[in-house]
């Protein structure tokens, strides 16, 4: 489970935020909280998050400068800004700064779900490389690294359009050939993959969250909700609601 601390100075917000985080999306835990930069950076530094939850207006020290001092200790913080004020030069400073996602108040549950899912997969992956004691050099280890990327391209964009062809481009590959390649490599077809993937995720976000179950399939990325279920139940063989709650 991936500590989060969320920088927030009204009251209300934070607990909005945090009541969200850990009994409706579920999956992470909230390690510190504080009401401004100043504050955060010693707190930072006492419980090291995974992931930092902040707004940008704030006294004493603002978001972004907190931000800018907490990058030279901590490069790889995964940051989440949270913020009423849409001002495109905010943006451009967020990403400076290495923000991974910009979030505008008030905040959607489904798009906040969404944005620590992106970065909770990041963190997997970084977890499973360091864990890695070797990487592998014969002749097949080029095949083994595109479906490797692959992989990661699919994971982390679930609920976005993966179709074969368009993966294939972001890896310079035709459709056809990376259709065969994905076989022989990893043993499975692309689509049973995308599925199996979409599949798993959902599972977890029934059991560790309280999203509902069109919210579910949103994130897992089917439009109708009727066609998830259909999936979930042909594949996992019970219902979204039954797996839930008996299973």
């Amino acid at each position: 489970m991936y500590k989060i601390m969320i920088v927030e100075d009204e009251e209300q917000i934070r607990t909005g935020l945090k009541k969200t985080i850990e009994a409706v999306i579920g999956g992470f835990k909230i390690a510190a909280e504080a009401v401004n930069g100043k504050d955060a950076l010693d707190l930072i530094n006492a419980t090291s998050p995974d992931i930092l939850i902040t707004d940008i207006r704030m006294p004493e020290m603002n978001g972004l400068e907190m931000i800018r001092r907490a990058r030279s200790n901590f490069p790889h913080l995964s940051i989440i800004i949270v913020s009423g004020y849409g001002d495109f030069d905010y943006a451009k400073q967020a990403i400076k700064y290495q923000v991974a996602e910009y979030l505008l108040k008030p905040v959607n549950r489904v798009e906040l779900a969404e944005a620590l899912q992106r970065i909770k997969i990041k963190l997997d992956d970084h977890r499973q490389m360091d864990s890695n004691e070797s990487v592998i050099t014969d002749e097949g280890s080029e095949g083994r690294y595109v479906i490797r990327k692959v992989k990661e391209i699919v994971l982390q964009n679930l609920a976005e359009d993966i179709s074969l062809q368009r993966v294939a481009e972001q890896v310079n590959l035709t459709h056809h050939y990376l259709s065969g390649l994905f076989k022989t490599v990893a043993g499975q077809n692309y689509s049973d993959f995308v599925t199996d993937s979409r599949m798993n995720k959902a599972k977890q976000l029934l059991k560790e969250s309280s999203l509902k179950i069109h919210e579910i399939a949103r994130l897992t990325g089917y439009v109708s909700a009727k066609h998830f279920m259909n999936v979930f139940k042909q594949r996992v063989g019970t219902t979204p609601s039954d797996y839930r709650n008996h299973g």
